[in-house]
């Protein structure tokens, strides 16, 4: 039998005792073996998690395929798995925007990642929210412990933004607030600040509580957090950050990077799933957002799978262009990894060209040696100075490129 929620279950039964076969069947469902309770109340029901046989099915196979993704991301050498997370971090940031009606662009995420001149204002407004992604995909960031660290990242997410509300309370809002879908109200987030504060406490001792799957965890306390909606401005946003912070540990980092998208092409099926969480006669059973979270979290994988099998596809491309003229005894070993590297920057690379330094880290030497084989290589037109500083980057050739490693870049 298909596993429903309370409330269709309810408005299905035409028995004069629904009310009774609801308390019953709620009750089943709280003691059962199987159902996590998660230690939080909201309004005035405490919240759980049961893990019927769907449940458990969505999870096995959002397992399985982590196991290939992880398998690809081995597959793909330093910095074009690096490139691939600062792509995926890029569309993250665009379509978590999106999802707002915030317009960015990934020319715009890209100079405010690669850029030293943070003052400029078109680089300040996404440079701290891009920021955190990125630190995210290189495993620099701290997940959050208090209250005080929650709003700390608030202050990232939302640097250099006009917050036409700004939180005027403690740490967070201190009025009530009702979201709207432009028509009528749809939530009332908590209030007091109090009340606030109470429930995003509980909020961090469930995401690293032993006592529940982290990946039930995590995705019950997005719920949660939207729930709360603690600020006036920028919760979407804000959630959906901690969301793919909250999924790096129990899934990969592409993964976690990887949800916004599906999020906002799938909206409907994204704001129904809270929709039927604060349904009152689910009295709090978060069964079914978890379980639609999975199917989400599905999509962005079989997403994510298509885009690191051509990746990978793409760097045996390369690998065999290399291997052909590495028998040219023109080309020392140093210039084969230097074109070896500015091929897969090429490739995979929102730009064409790396940074000296990521060169020199790359080469594992100085960045005076490495700028010396750099110079061999300009003379002899392979390579050429794309930017002369902030920061001085370099890019094979176009012509060399294409005529003789046989790549053509995407425009």
């Amino acid at each position: 039998m298909e596993y429903k929620d309370l409330a269709t279950l309810y408005h299905i039964d035409p028995s004069s005792s629904r009310g009774e076969h609801a308390a019953e069947l709620l009750e089943q469902r709280r003691t059962s073996p199987s159902t996590f309770d998660l230690a939080i109340t909201l309004g005035n029901n405490a919240l759980f998690v049961a893990v019927p046989r769907e449940l458990s099915t969505l999870n096995q196979r959002v397992l399985e395929r982590e196991r290939k993704i992880t398998k690809l991301m081995q597959s793909l050498p330093g910095l074009a798995g690096n490139e691939v997370l600062r792509s995926l971090v890029i569309d993250e940031v665009i379509m978590s925007n999106n999802i707002e009606n915030i317009h960015s662009t990934r020319a715009q995420i890209e100079h405010a990642l690669s850029t030293n001149d943070a003052e400029k204002p078109q680089v300040k407004r996404f440079r701290e929210f891009a920021k955190l992604y990125l630190d995210l995909s290189y495993g620099q960031y701290s997940r959050p412990k208090t209250i005080e660290d929650i709003r700390a990242i608030y202050d990232k997410v939302m640097a250099d933004e006009h917050i036409e509300y700004p939180p005027d309370g403690k740490l967070f809002r201190k009025d009530p607030v009702t979201i709207s879908d432009g028509l009528k109200a749809v939530h009332q987030g908590i209030a007091p600040e109090s009340a606030i504060i109470e429930a995003l406490e509980a909020m961090l001792a469930l995401v690293d509580s032993r006592e529940v799957p982290e990946l039930y965890s995590a995705l019950a306390s997005h719920f949660i957090f939207e729930y709360i909606h603690p600020f006036y401005d920028g919760n979407g946003r804000m959630g959906r950050y901690l969301l793919s912070l909250f999924l790096e540990r129990p899934l990969s980092k592409p993964t976690a990077l990887s949800l916004s998208r599906v999020i906002a092409e799938n909206r409907n099926m994204y704001y129904h799933a809270f929709q039927t969480a604060e349904d009152p006669l689910n009295h709090g059973e978060l069964t079914f957002f978890v379980m639609t979270m999975h199917e989400l979290i599905l999509k962005a994988q079989n997403e994510l799978i298509d885009r690191l099998e051509a990746n990978v596809a793409a760097l045996s491309m390369i690998r065999r262009s290399i291997e052909a003229i590495s028998k040219n005894k023109e080309f020392t070993d140093k210039d084969i990894e230097i074109i070896y590297l500015l091929a897969q920057q090429a490739v995979f690379g929102i730009e064409a060209d790396a940074s000296l330094d990521e060169l020199a880290f790359a080469v594992d030497r100085g960045t005076q040696q490495t700028r010396k084989y750099l110079s061999s290589l300009e003379e002899r037109q392979i390579v050429r100075k794309v930017r002369g500083r902030d920061p001085l980057t370099f890019a094979l050739e176009p012509s060399f490129l294409e005529q003789t490693l046989h790549i053509e870049r995407e425009k």
